[in-house]
C-alpha cells in the first residue's frame, strides 16, 4: 500500500480477526481497521489466520492474514499454549520484515498480549509509538465462573501493563479492573468503548413478511420468543438461562428460548450436555441452534420479544448492543461493560449478580425469571425499552465515535494534531 497522499498510517497486530477467527477481540479489530480506512487513515493489519495465508485489499486497508509455521502450535514437542503464540509473534515480526519493508506505520497498535511482543518489537526497530487495547483479563475474571486462570497467561497479561506508557481498554469497568489489579495510574489508561456499524441492525435489508415466516418456523403465533446469542460458555450465564426458562415456563407455557451460539472446550460442551439432560423436561421449548454468522443472527433478533445476556462478567457486551440496534429490549446481568450499556428500567433490565462465599459469581435467577415475565405481561413496556435502547445505541455505540476515540489517542501519542507524514525508519 504507497502513501502517496500523506495519510495517518497505523499497524494493528492481532491474533484475531473477523471472520476467519471469529470473537470479540476479532470483531474490534475488524470494525477498527474498516473505520480507520473509511475516514481516511492507510491501515495495515497482521492477524493469525488457522487457515490458507492471505492479503486482502480494499481502498486504504491491507490485511494480512498469517498462517503458523507448522512448529509453532506443535502440541507434540510439549511446548504449551502461551509458548505456541509467543513463537508466533516471532512469526509476526519476521512477516513484517519481509513485506513491509517499503511500508512504514506512524503508530502501531497491538491488542491483549498475544500480539504484546510483536506490537513493541515492530514498533522499536521502526521508531514509532506503540499503544495496546487490553480487551479482557484472565486475573481474576475467570475465577468468578469458577475457573483457575492459566499461571503461563496472568504473567503475559501482567507483561503487557508491565512498561507500558499507555493503554487502551474497551469499558470503565475494565479500566477499573486493570487499576486495582496490576496498580497502573489512571493518566496511562484511555477508556473507549466498543462499537460496530450498527447499520445494518437498524435498517433490516428484507421485507417483514420474511421475518414473519422465519418466525413461524419456530414459533407459533400466540408464543414469544426468547433469544440468547453468544458463545455456550460458564462465563456467559448458560446455567442461569435454563434455571429462569423453567420458572418462567411454569407460568408462561408459550413461551419459545432460542440459543445461538457454538461450544469452544470441552468443558463448554460437557457443561450444556450436562444442563439439557438436567432440563429435559422444558423438551422443544429450548432450541439449541449452534453457532451462526452474524447476518443470521441479525434475523433472529428481529423475531425476537426479548433478548438475554445473563454474563458472569463481559468487558463489553457486543451482543447487547447488537439486540438492542435492532430494537430488541434486553435483560443483562448488571457485570462489567453490561452495566454501561443498558440503564436499568429506562433502556433495558438489569439483573444482579452475586458473589459466594467461594469467590464464583451467580445470576440471580429469581430477578432474571421476574424481569422476562415482566417484559411478557407488559408488551408496551416491553416495546418502550426496546425503543430507548435503540436510541441509547446510536447515540453512544456507533462506529465513528469509536474511531474517533482511537485517533485522538494515536495524535496525542504523536505529538501531532495534524497528519504530517512519519519519520519512523523502515524495518531493516
Amino acid at each position: 500500500m504507497d502513501n502517496a497522499n500523506g495519510l495517518l498510517r497505523v499497524l494493528l497486530v492481532a491474533m484475531e480477526y473477523t471472520p476467519k477467527v471469529s470473537g470479540g477481540v476479532g470483531t474490534y479489530v475488524f470494525e477498527l481497521a474498516n473505520g480507520l480506512a473509511r475516514a481516511g487513515c492507510a491501515v495495515t493489519v497482521l492477524a493469525y489466520t488457522p487457515g490458507e495465508p492471505a492479503v486482502l485489499h480494499q481502498q486504504n486497508l491491507e490485511v494480512h492474514l498469517i498462517a503458523p509455521r507448522k512448529e509453532t502450535f506443535n502440541s507434540a514437542s510439549g511446548a504449551s499454549l502461551v509458548q505456541g503464540i509467543l513463537t508466533f509473534n516471532d512469526d509476526l515480526v519476521r512477516y513484517a520484515k519481509e513485506h513491509l519493508a517499503s511500508w512504514r506505520p506512524d503508530i502501531v497498535h497491538f491488542h491483549q498480549w498475544h500480539t504484546r511482543d510483536a506490537g513493541r518489537r515492530i514498533a522499536a526497530e521502526l521508531g514509532v509509538p506503540v499503544v495496546g487495547t487490553s480487551h479482557h483479563l484472565s486475573e481474576p475474571t475467570e475465577r468468578w465462573w469458577g475457573q483457575a486462570p492459566d499461571p503461563e497467561i496472568v504473567e503475559q497479561e501482567k507483561r503487557f501493563y508491565d512498561g507500558s506508557t499507555h493503554v487502551i481498554t474497551v469499558s470503565e469497568s475494565m479500566r477499573s479492573l486493570i487499576r486495582e489489579t496490576f496498580g497502573l495510574p489512571a493518566q496511562k489508561i484511555d477508556m473507549i468503548h466498543c462499537a460496530l456499524n450498527l447499520d445494518p441492525f437498524f435498517t433490516p435489508a428484507y421485507p417483514e413478511t420474511t421475518f414473519a415466516e422465519l418466525r413461524r418456523t419456530v414459533a407459533e403465533p400466540d408464543e414469544a420468543v426468547v433469544l440468547y446469542t453468544g458463545r455456550i460458555h460458564p462465563q456467559k450465564g448458560i446455567p442461569a438461562v435454563f434455571a429462569a426458562a423453567e420458572r418462567v415456563l411454569a407460568e408462561r407455557s408459550r413461551v419459545v428460548y432460542l440459543l445461538a451460539g457454538g461450544t469452544d472446550s470441552r468443558e463448554s460442551t460437557r457443561m450444556i450436555q450436562e444442563l439439557s439432560a438436567r432440563y429435559a423436561s422444558l423438551g422443544s421449548r429450548v432450541k439449541q441452534l449452534g453457532k451462526l454468522p452474524r447476518k443470521q443472527l441479525r434475523f433472529l433478533h428481529r423475531i425476537a420479544d426479548m433478548a438475554l445476556v445473563p454474563s458472569l462478567y463481559e468487558p463489553f457486551g457486543f451482543t447487547a448492543i447488537e439486540a438492542m440496534a435492532s430494537g430488541v429490549p434486553v435483560i443483562a446481568a448488571s457485570a462489567g461493560g453490561l452495566s454501561e450499556i443498558v440503564q436499568d428500567g429506562e433502556s433495558g433490565l438489569l439483573v444482579p449478580v452475586r458473589q459466594t462465599a467461594t469467590d464464583v459469581r451467580e445470576v440471580d435467577v429469581e430477578r432474571l425469571a421476574a424481569a422476562q415475565l415482566k417484559l411478557l405481561a407488559d408488551p408496551a413496556l416491553a416495546r418502550r425499552l426496546g425503543q430507548a435502547g435503540q436510541r441509547r445505541v446510536a447515540e453512544l455505540f456507533q462506529l465513528p465515535r469509536m474511531i474517533q476515540g482511537n485517533l485522538q489517542v494515536f495524535w496525542r501519542l504523536l505529538g501531532r494534531s495534524a497528519a504530517p507524514l512519519s519519520s519512523g525508519r523502515a524495518m531493516a
